[in-house]
Parts: structure tokens; sequence; C-alpha cells
């Protein structure tokens, strides 16, 4: 055998192991790395994370519940209060009643003060004032009236927003409670599928971990590939001829039987390794085929659109998203609902205090009303001439004494319904602002498992055209890796082959020495 022969060959095989040994040391810790996603641990990812969410369902219920229980009560009270203001009503009445008699009384009195002449002439002016006194009262008896319909008008829209923000509540908790049962019905039938799987899945690594293991004889092999190198490029340097003295011979067969010695157990490391490789590798093939029917059952139950059942994930969290953006919406008129509320109950508060305003308003007309019937007294009282309108004046005195006993009452009731109900919606607009936070609170919580159904949502999306349940290219690499390991038992082939030739260059020349 030509030693510049034998060198060239020996250098193929070095360079054929160290591209097979390269190859090997890039994709096994690639195939090996446990945290690398497949498109089935995104899908389990995303469904874990919109399962995490679903707590927020009870707290919804929780709060729509605790609203009502709170806020009823108030409601009761605020019912007692209008009670107060339909008593309200019979004394307007009566004090609207009583301004029409004293104008009454007032126009008969002007008739008798007119037809005494001259001497009747102050009484009539009395008179006058009186009778536009008692207009005035009439007018704001009129007025209070009016502001006291508003007032019921106010309460009552309170009331009716307070049952809409209920019924939104209920509605929220419902949508909610429904998404809620949607969710879990898809994630307790996926869940336990996909676990299923990842754990048929992980058990290919312990294979490839033990398949890696070749690679931990790449020094050994390395330093067998120099040893035979370094006795053959010896040789080479020697420039010895075979045919020459004894003691070039020896070197010879020395130089061949190091190089033969080095390659016998590179072919030794490379039989074990095969061995090794072709033995764990096939676990790995196994459960690549195992991983590929369960990976079409469950592209057909799971992602196929044109499968029976209820099972397909698209659709299950196509149907939720389209509820839970109708949930979001009623969140919006809620806060709508909610400003309404808050406008209404400063609006009552402020209503209440413009009655007070007219009641007081109302007040020094009574006032004059005494002052001008005191006045009216002393002009009966001193002038002849209209005596006969004195039963008149007792009548006149009487009705204003009625009318100022229920302006006293009214004051009591208003006073008692301004601070009453003042305190108490003023406690409300307080709870209303917390509540507001606590939806807002409950409305983000919502927008997040929105957020996490869309990408849910895209990503079985993307699993239709994707998926897998390996890792990427996961499948492309063992087919890379199979291929190496086919190259790996060629070269084990030309190893064992080259040992044979130089075994035979040895012997060839132990032969030549013997003769």
């Amino acid at each position: 055998m030509n030693v510049t022969t034998a060198l060239s060959q020996l250098n193929s095989l070095n360079t054929k192991f160290e591209s097979v040994f390269h190859q090997l040391e890039l994709l096994f810790p690639q195939l090996t790395n446990r945290n690398a996603p497949s498109v089935l641990s995104k899908i389990h990812t995303e469904i874990s994370s919109i399962g995490a969410g679903l707590d927020s369902g009870a707290k919804t219920s929780e709060t729509a519940a605790s609203f009502s229980e709170r806020y009823t009560p108030i409601f009761d009270k605020l019912n007692e209060k209008i009670s107060d203001l339909q008593s309200l009503d019979k004394m307007i009445a009566e004090i609207k009643e009583d301004s029409e008699q004293m104008e009454l009384i007032a126009l008969n009195a002007m008739v008798i003060s007119v037809k005494s002449g001259e001497k009747g002439l102050a009484f009539s002016r009395i008179t006058e004032n009186l009778q536009r006194l008692s207009k005035d009262m009439f007018l704001y008896s009129d007025k209070l009236f009016e502001e006291e319909k508003e007032l019921l008008e106010q309460i009552n829209s309170l009331k009716a927003i307070f049952t809409g923000i209920i019924s939104t509540q209920k509605t929220i908790a419902s949508k909610d409670s429904e998404c809620s049962s949607e969710i879990r019905h898809m994630i307790s039938n996926v869940t336990p599928v996909i676990s299923s799987i990842e754990n048929q899945v992980s058990e290919i690594y312990p294979s490839i971990e033990k398949t890696s293991t070749v690679l931990g004889d790449k020094a050994a092999i390395k330093a067998e590939f120099k040893a035979a190198s370094s006795a053959l490029s010896e040789l080479e340097k020697s420039g010895t001829d075979f045919t020459k003295p004894q003691s070039d011979l020896d070197f010879a067969i020395s130089a061949f039987d190091r190089a033969y010695s080095s390659i016998s157990r590179i072919s030794s490391i490379f039989s074990q390794n095969c061995m090794t490789f072709a033995g764990n590798w096939g676990q790995v093939i196994d459960i690549l085929d195992q991983g590929d029917n369960s990976r079409m059952e469950f592209e057909s139950r799971f992602l196929n659109n044109h499968a029976f059942g209820n099972d397909n994930l698209l659709k299950q969290i196509s149907s939720v998203i389209e509820k839970y953006q109708s949930m979001i919406s009623e969140f919006s008129n809620y806060h709508l609902v909610q400003k309404d509320l808050h406008a209404c109950s400063q609006s009552i508060t402020s209503r209440a205090k413009s009655i007070y305003s007219v009641f007081e308003s109302l007040r020094p007309v009574m006032n004059r009303l005494h002052h001008v019937r005191i006045l009216q007294q002393i002009e009966v009282s001193k002038n002849e001439a209209i005596k006969s309108v004195q039963d008149s004046v007792t009548d006149m005195d009487n009705l204003i004494n009625s009318a100022n006993s229920s302006l006293d009452n009214m004051q009591e009731v208003l006073e008692s319904f301004i601070n009453d109900t003042g305190e108490m919606l003023k406690k409300f607009t307080s709870s209303i602002a917390r509540d507001n936070e606590a939806m807002l609170s409950l409305k983000n919580d919502k927008e997040v498992i929105f957020g996490d159904l869309n990408n849910g949502k895209s990503t079985i999306e993307h699993a239709f055209q994707t998926f897998t349940v390996f890792p990427d290219n996961f499948q492309n690499k063992c087919v890379v890796i199979q291929q190496n390991l086919q190259d790996f038992m060629r070269l084990n082939s030309e190893v064992g082959a080259f040992a044979s030739e130089l075994e035979s260059e040895k012997i060839a020349l132990l032969q030549q020495k013997t003769h």
C-alpha cells in the first residue's frame, strides 16, 4: 500500500467523521431542548391563560349581588321620603286654597270699601295690597307644586336608572357565567388530550439524550485519528524503501501496526456507537410515529371544521369572543348609566333645595300678609263706615293663620327631607364612585380575557395550517439525524475496510521481512 494513498484515505475518513459529528453537535442540543415550543404547547398556553381569568366570573356575580343588596334599602328609605312629599302636596293645596279664599275675601272687601267712598279709601288701598299678596301666595304655591312634581320625576328617574343598572349587572353576570361555562367545557375537553400528547411527546427526549451520548467519544476518536495520521506521516517523511535494509522494514511494520491499532480502536468505538445510535434512535422513530398519529387524531377532533360534535376549538372560541364583545359593550352601557345615576342624585338634592328656596320666598309673603291684616283691623276699628267688613277681616285672619300653620308644617317636612335625602344621596354617590371603580376593574379583567381569547383564536387559526405536536422543525431535524446515522454506519464500514487494508499491508511487510 502506498503510504501517501493511506494518508489520503485516513484524512478523508477524518473529514467525514468531523462532518458527521459537527452536524450531530449542532442538532442534538436543539432536539433535547425541552422548552422549545410546539403549536400544541402554544395552544395549551393560550387555553391555560384563558382559564386563569375565569375566577373573575364569580367576582362579577358577587359585585352585581352586593350592588342590589346595598342600594335596595336606600331606595326603600327614599320611598318613605316620597310619602312625606305626598303630605307636602296636601299642605301646598291648603295654602293654595287659603290664598284663593283670601283673594275672594279681599275682592268683597274692596267692593264694600269702594261703596264707602272717601271714608273707605284707606281700607281699599290696604285691601289692594292684601289682594296682591294673596296672588303672590297663589303663584308661589303653584311654583311649589311644579318644583315638587319635578322632584318626583327626578326620583322616579333615579329609580329607573337604578333598575337599569341592576338589569345591566345581571346581564353582565349572566353573559359572564355563560362564557365561563363554555370556556370550562372547552378546557375540560381539550386539556386532558393535550396533556396526554405532551406526556407522550416528552418520552422522546430520554431516547434522544441516550443517542447523543455517542458525542462523548469524539475526543477519543480524534485522538486515535491523530495517532494513526502521525504514524503514517512519520513513515512518509522517512522516505523508507521497503526493498532496502531490514531496519527500514521494521520501521515500516511498526508504523503500519500503530496506524492499524488506532484505526481498529476507532472501528470498535464506531461499531459500539452504531449500536447505541440505532437502538435508541429506533425508539425515537417509534415515538415520532405515535406523535404523528396523535396529531392527526387531535386535528380531526379539535381543528377540523367539518368534524362532527362541538369540540372544534376555533368555533368554540369564536362563539365566546362574540359573547365577550357583547358583555364588554354592556360594561360601557353600565358606565354611561352610572354617570346618569350620579347626575340624577345630585339633581334630586338640588331640586329639594330649590323647593326650599320657593318656600323661603313664600314666608316673607306670609309675614307681609300678617302686617296687612293688622292694618286692616286697625282701619276697621276706627272707621265706622267699613264696620261691615269686620267678619271678612276675621275670616282673613283665620285663613292667614291656617296658611301660616301649613307653612310651619311644610318647613318641618322640607327640612327633614333635605337633610335626610341629602345625607343619604351623599353616601349613595360616594358608593357609586366606588362601585364604578370595581366595575372598571372587572371590565379590565374581561378585556384581558378577551385579549387572551383573540390570541388563542389566532394561534388556533395558525394551527390549521401548521399544527405540530413537536417543536418547530423538530421532525425535519430528526430526518437530518437519521441521515447522519446512515452516514455514521457507512463511515463505520469504511473505517473497518481501511483497518483491514492496514492490517494486510502490515502482514505483507512481515512476510517480506521473513524472506
